[in-house]
């Protein structure tokens, strides 16, 4: 065993636990710092049951991982929303809040068991927010917030907020309708805002590409507004960059007053 996996293996205590989870919406993912040699398994699940105990825990935190060489066949055995048994060990550290466990092996990743079933009968029903201007807002429960499609000026794009609470949704909603009651004028200020703060970088990128540089007049018409997220009290505005950076989207932050604070790409 390399040293690596032995080193992340001594984090989760030394007992073998037969345990069913109820496995989220995208439950899975993996990554890779700089120096490891081994990929970070990560699956999420929203509910367990230990079989010996007959035990079940309902934690929207659960995390189960593993150091692996190669991803390609876990993607291809682990399915979203289902139930599957394991082999794990529990994360040393470990609280009631955030439960971590080590994977030791894959018993059945279509396990039938009638308890959790209920559990994830629950989770699979959609879940919407409600409001008589805007409509109804669908949950997505793989990120926790609630998305609706919106006519914009010239195209549709996608509206979100965090789920956090009624107060705090209902303080979501109203700024949605801030923005599209305002959408032409904050529309024009976000392009500006880009121009303003993005022309050089753009330019740069247009020699990297042989492409002739641009003003900011024709970089504000290149760039498209496609999505709007909401959190507590930070907007974040999503644009198609019309191929000027190379298709990474442009991402500008606001507070909830639309004053911008930063301009940058992701992607």
């Amino acid at each position: 065993m390399s040293k690596e996996i032995e080193n992340f293996n001594s984090n989760f205590d030394d007992e073998i636990l037969d345990m069913a989870f109820v496995l989220k919406e995208s439950c899975l993912g993996a990554g890779k710092a700089n120096k490891d040699k081994y990929y970070t398994l990560y699956i999420h699940a929203i509910a367990l049951k230990n079989i010996a105990s007959n035990e079940i825990i309902e934690n929207d935190n659960i995390l189960i991982q593993k150091k692996v060489k190669e991803t390609k066949e876990y993607f291809q055995m682990i399915k979203s929303k289902s139930i599957a048994r394991l082999k794990v060990r529990k994360e040393k550290t470990s609280s009631d809040l955030y439960m971590r466990f080590l994977i030791e092996d894959i018993i059945d990743t279509n396990y039938k068991d009638n308890d959790l079933n209920i559990i994830l009968e629950k989770y699979l029903k959609p879940i919407y927010y409600k409001d008589e201007e805007l409509g109804d807002f669908e949950l997505d429960k793989a990120i926790n917030c609630f998305e609706k499609n919106m006519s914009w000026i010239d195209n549709n794009i996608s509206i979100l907020f965090e789920d956090i609470n009624e107060e705090l949704n209902k303080k979501s909603a109203d700024i949605i309708k801030k923005i599209f009651a305002n959408k032409k004028d904050i529309d024009k200020k976000l392009k500006e805002y880009i121009s303003e703060n993005m022309l050089e970088d753009a330019n740069s990128w247009n020699d990297d590409a042989d492409k002739p540089h641009i003003n900011k007049e024709e970089f504000k018409k290149l760039i498209t507004l496609t999505s709007i997220t909401i959190y507590e009290d930070i907007i974040i505005f999503y644009f198609d960059d019309g191929d000027i950076f190379w298709n990474h989207a442009i991402v500008v932050e606001s507070d909830c007053d639309f004053n911008f604070t930063d301009a940058h790409i992701e992607g």
